[in-house]
């Protein structure tokens, strides 16, 4: 009697994306993209802003996600490279334990360091090789790069190949950013004319020799350019000198977006509304230690509505975001708290879920005299009475 051999089944491999790249570049434009297409993907989110709300995870929630039946995992207070790393590998290997999804995407806040979010990535997926679970696999680091706001701020990212950058200036975290990855997405060439983006390609070759380079409107890139490259090889680059001495001695790279560059986070809240011509006069005058700028605002002019506000560098826009609860009649009102009860947690007596709620980041920011700048565009609202 021949006894057969067994097989055992590998579980297939969970590929992770992680994308990078500087405040307001389109990482959350770009993963949206992603979440949208029409492959089915099964996909499971983490999102790190330093901030105490996480606007980037309620618009990539609002962006599909849920529809598709994937987890969305926001991480505030905190940046994965230093003060978050045990809880990315912990999610990692919750994610690795329920083998539900196909791939796992992490969103790095805008000012965190590449390389020791790789460093944790990789030490946790060579764990998982050898387990009865879905091995992980990093498959491909995306930085995201915003062409317009090179030129309007970088010199067209002239100033990123100078002599004298010292290792807190704004530069070096960018450099770090396009140094380690394996896909670079020049974002927003729309902006720029077509020498400029020629110009700020060859000035990323120079700092990024094996990467590929794509170039996008709106983050809408090809998922052969992002999903299942095999692109991300971890040898490589800690064989690179620089990155060596980042992932060997972690502890000097601590908490990078306070004590490194400086930058701190500032959240704005308030119960009344804006007026929306007072607030865009100060939008233009605002301090230049305003990095980036993101969240919603309660507009007098129309204050039912819920607006989007978001600025980078000289770049605003602001849109809609949806009505506020408290705008709707009655009888939908409660079944719209029914279905949502934790916006009760928030609730004002008057406004209901009106409110302004903005996360700025800065370096140095006098926070205090943006708050009064704020306020000065301010003016009262009266609650329609039946």
């Amino acid at each position: 009697m021949t006894i057969a051999p067994t097989t055992r089944t590998t579980p297939k491999p969970i590929k992770i994306i992680l994308l990078t790249g500087y405040l307001g570049a389109g990482k959350t434009t770009l993963l949206n993209h992603i979440l949208s297409n029409e492959q089915g993907i099964r996909a499971a989110v983490l999102v790190n802003d330093i901030g105490e709300i996480n606007v980037d995870a309620d618009l990539i929630a609002r962006g599909g996600l849920s529809e598709m039946g994937g987890d969305l995992i926001p991480m505030t207070n905190g940046c994965l490279c230093c003060t978050l790393s045990d809880d990315l590998s912990r999610q990692l290997g919750q994610f690795a334990a329920a083998c539900a999804c196909d791939y796992i995407f992490i969103e790095a806040s805008g000012i965190c360091e590449p390389i020791p979010i790789a460093y944790t990535i990789s030490s946790y997926c060579d764990q998982t090789k050898n387990a009865s679970r879905a091995p992980l696999d990093l498959d491909n680091i995306v930085a995201v790069v915003d062409c317009a706001r090179m030129w309007d701020e970088f010199n067209g990212g002239k100033d990123l190949l100078a002599d004298d950058i010292d290792e807190d200036d704004l530069q070096s975290l960018l450099i770090q950013q396009i140094e380690f990855c394996t896909t670079v997405v020049l974002n927003k060439v729309d902006r720029v004319t077509r020498a400029q983006v020629d110009e700020l390609r060859e000035i990323i070759r120079s700092l990024q020799s094996d990467a590929v380079i794509v170039e996008a409107t709106q983050g809408d890139v090809p998922m052969d350019q992002l999903l299942d490259t095999d692109r991300f090889d971890f040898e490589r680059a800690y064989n690179s000198a620089s990155w060596l001495d980042a992932m060997a001695h972690p502890e000097e790279h601590e908490d990078p977006e306070v004590l490194e560059y400086g930058i701190s986070t500032f959240v704005y809240e308030r119960r009344r509304p804006f007026d929306i011509d007072k607030f865009s006069d100060f939008v233009t005058t605002w301090p230049q230690e305003v990095i980036r700028a993101k969240g919603q605002l309660w507009v007098a002019q129309d204050p039912d509505m819920g607006f989007l506000f978001e600025q980078a560098g000289r770049q605003t826009t602001l849109s809609e975001r949806g009505l506020f609860i408290d705008s709707a009649p009655e009888d939908t009102k409660r079944q719209l708290i029914a279905d949502n009860p934790e916006v009760m947690g928030d609730w004002d007596d008057v406004c209901g879920d009106r409110e302004t709620r903005v996360c700025f980041i800065g370096r140095h920011m006098d926070t205090e005299a943006l708050a009064d700048g704020l306020d000065a565009c301010l003016t009262e609202w009266v609650p329609e009475t039946e």
